[in-house]
């Protein structure tokens, strides 16, 4: 019987190190619930922990699927990274080389690093950085780490409102009401309940909510969580 992962062979754009990494087997996922800032609990093996690409020689790294895009030839500063990198003493916390499940703080590692190389980019997209920083959130919230959770929770907020700041390149799954709900119900599970209540507002009177139904049903839901809490918080 084939297990969760599979290995697939990769080389890199900036090395031309040849190696395998960890992928998860589509059909081993099994959702058991799922959270109003649209991580998910699955059941066995959690794929946010094998979202990232790491080049174990030269460390460059990415979401698995932007890793196989990179074009070397137009990233000077990553391929400075990638030849300081390979001068440098091998990383021991980054699950290389690959011999068994990676932990949760090896995932955020890799998830780290991925931010990191990110940066160096010519084309350095908020919304690329946003979605590496609540992988991390989801991470540790799996791991049962709530003060690391919110740590990445505060970065995955900010680059959230950068991201809609600029807002080119919006998902089509989200849209402007999916982006700012989600830095509203950011707001509010880190303790910012007003904050939280007038990003729902906003996302309740933009004229295309209705073109985004299940982000209508959230916003609506979580704007009724937000009103108790704040009726419920210590006056003074």
């Amino acid at each position: 019987m084939n297990g969760p992962l599979w290995m697939k062979k990769l080389a890199c754009p900036f090395c031309g190190a040849e190696f395998e990494t960890p992928r998860v087997r589509q059909g081993a996922l099994r959702v058991k619930d799922k959270w109003t800032d649209f991580g998910s609990l699955h059941e066995g093996i959690c794929p946010y922990h094998y979202a990232i690409t790491v080049c174990p020689r030269c460390l460059v790294s990415a979401r698995n699927e932007e890793f196989e895009k990179i074009n070397a030839a137009y990233e000077p500063k990553l391929m400075e990274f990638s030849r300081r990198a390979r001068a440098q003493p091998p990383k021991t916390d980054l699950g290389l080389p690959w011999g068994g499940e990676f932990s949760a703080e090896q995932a955020v590692r890799r998830h780290e690093l991925a931010v990191a190389c990110h940066r160096l980019r010519v084309h350095s997209e908020p919304g690329e950085l946003a979605g590496l920083w609540l992988h991390i959130v989801w991470i540790w919230r799996l791991a049962g780490k709530p003060e690391a959770e919110a740590r990445a929770m505060e970065q995955a907020l900010a680059a959230y409102q950068v991201f809609f700041e600029k807002g080119d390149k919006l998902p089509d799954k989200l849209g402007e009401p999916g982006v700012v709900y989600l830095m509203g119900e950011l707001s509010r599970r880190l303790g910012r309940l007003r904050e939280a209540r007038e990003y729902f507002s906003k996302v309740l009177s933009m004229r295309n909510l209705t073109q985004f139904p299940n982000i209508e049903a959230l916003v609506r839901e979580q704007m009724l969580v937000v009103k108790d809490q704040i009726e419920a918080a210590p006056k003074g």
